[in-house]
């Protein structure tokens, strides 16, 4: 289970809203990053997280667009 944490950290933007409101969040892992027991993560707003999210069938994934990034 993941950790909810109480405060986002304000130098980084929520990859789902691209904001970043101090709000709660948890840390999602970043695909290809693990090196050992240690794997790289982003924070992500638990209330974007909530809302939105999709289904696709065909790869059976259930996944939520994020913002495009610069």
């Amino acid at each position: 289970m993941s950790r909810v944490f109480q405060s986002f950290p304000p130098d980084i933007n929520c990859p789902m809203c691209g904001g970043n409101e101090d709000e709660q969040c948890i840390l999602v892992p970043i695909d290809d990053t693990v090196d050992g027991n240690v794997e790289e993560a982003i924070p992500v707003h638990l209330g974007c997280l909530v809302d939105g999210f999709r289904f696709a069938k065909e790869v059976d994934v259930i996944y939520k667009r994020g913002v495009k990034s610069d």
